[in-house]
Order: structure tokens, then C-alpha cells, then sequence
């Protein structure tokens, strides 16, 4: 396996979270992990990036053009980042999952017709509503992996996601960060 990922959003949105459950995940399948952080002004709602390498690897930051990748917890910051996404190359499609408020937020009409082009399969749904809904925004970090985990292409199955997600869950946040997965994989 082989998988280039950039995991944007804002401080507080569980950027960090998400990545320690990316990184459990190639754990348990043996692969090796490098990643790598830069979290701006997060305490205060600042940018927040992860760049993780999955697979044989020398360096842990993904080039722009590489990313086979994007999970975005918000949508301003997806935007920010589709240049680091690849398009298609070696008959693969790059993923963009993102958290957006509606179907019209992401992606912007104005690189909709470049993410066409570069063949990237695009999937939104709205985290933040679904977490609100569950009486607990804290978990839209996980009712988007659980729905980017029932989308093609993504790189680990929802049961990966799940085991992951229940060993680095803290005892007394592990029924609702379950419960989100599941609503994120129902959507």
C-alpha cells in the first residue's frame, strides 16, 4: 500500500484525532507511517495540516501534485489545499472527502471544472449538521471518516476505521465516537 494524505481543518476540529486513527490504522496493516504536522494558529481556530505518507517512504511532507488524498474537516481549508491533490495517475483516482455546510459549498464552481478534469472523485457531506444532530460537534471529525470509509477509493474499509477508532477512543468518548462513525457511513 501506498497512500500520500493531506488532513486539513481548523484548530479544535480533531485534525490530530483523525491522524493518530490514519496512523493506527497502517499500524495494524504493518506499514510503515511518516507524517507530519504544522498547526499555525489552531488554538484559536487557526489552520491545521497533516501530511501523512503510507507505504514506503524517505520523507514525511507530500509534495504539491502528490496527494492521493484530501480529507477536509472544513471547507475553507479543503480549498486551500486541493493543489497538494494528484488527479488521476496510474489509473487511480486521487479522493477528496470533505465536511461542507451543502452540496454547493465544495467545491467551488471555480475549480469544479479543474477537479473534473483532473478525474478527482469528489465526495461532501455535512459532518458539522450530523454531529449537531447527535447532540455532540465534537465528533464531525468521525462522521466524516465514517463516511469517507463507505466511499470508493478510500484507502482503509470502515471496519479499519472502527477497530482503530475503539482502541485510541478514551474509555468514556468510545460509544459516541462509534455512534458518529456509523452515522458518517450511513450518510
Amino acid at each position: 500500500m501506498r497512500c500520500q494524505t493531506i488532513i486539513a481543518g481548523i484548530g479544535g476540529q480533531g485534525v490530530l484525532f483523525t491522524t493518530k486513527v490514519f496512523i493506527e490504522m497502517a499500524h495494524r496493516r504493518n506499514v510503515p507511517v511518516l507524517g507530519s504536522q504544522t498547526f499555525g494558529m489552531a488554538q484559536r481556530g487557526g489552520s491545521v495540516m497533516t501530511h501523512l505518507k503510507i507505504g514506503q517512504f524517505n520523507s514525511p511532507l507530500v509534495c504539491e501534485g502528490d496527494a492521493d488524498l484530501l480529507l477536509g474537516l472544513d471547507c475553507l481549508e479543503a480549498h486551500r489545499t486541493l493543489p497538494y491533490l494528484s488527479g488521476k495517475k496510474n489509473g487511480h483516482a486521487a479522493v477528496c472527502v470533505v465536511n461542507a455546510p451543502d452540496t454547493q459549498a465544495f467545491p467551488d464552481r471555480r475549480v469544479a471544472g479543474l477537479l473534473n478534469d483532473m478525474q478527482v472523485a469528489v465526495y461532501t457531506c455535512n459532518a458539522d449538521a450530523v454531529a449537531l444532530q447527535m447532540f455532540n460537534p465534537m465528533v464531525a471529525n468521525l462522521v466524516l471518516l465514517g463516511f469517507g470509509s463507505s466511499r470508493p477509493h478510500f484507502p482503509f474499509s470502515y471496519e479499519e476505521v472502527h477497530e482503530a477508532t475503539e482502541t485510541l477512543s478514551r474509555r468514556d468518548h468510545r460509544a459516541a465516537n462509534l455512534a458518529a462513525l456509523e452515522q458518517g457511513r450511513m450518510l
